[in-house]
């Protein structure tokens, strides 16, 4: 399964892509520079803003009170 940041972030460049689609049927044309920088900055934003997935193979062993380095 995907790490949920790595989901968030592409879910994310699918929405802005499809929004700036939309908004040129409807008429507004939005320069491909800043579609792209709209991209960026929201796929950066939920990537930043999604918590890690858990996974099992990287759990500390019991007992350790150690912060990772």
């Amino acid at each position: 399964m995907p790490e949920k940041k790595v989901t968030a972030a592409t879910l994310a460049g699918a929405i802005v892509t499809i929004l700036v689609w939309v908004l040129s049927l409807a008429g507004i044309d939005i320069p491909g520079e800043v579609a792209a920088a709209i991209t960026t900055v929201l796929v950066a934003a939920s990537a930043y803003l999604t918590p890690h997935s858990h996974r099992a193979d990287l759990a500390r062993p019991a007992g350790d009170t150690q912060p990772s380095a």
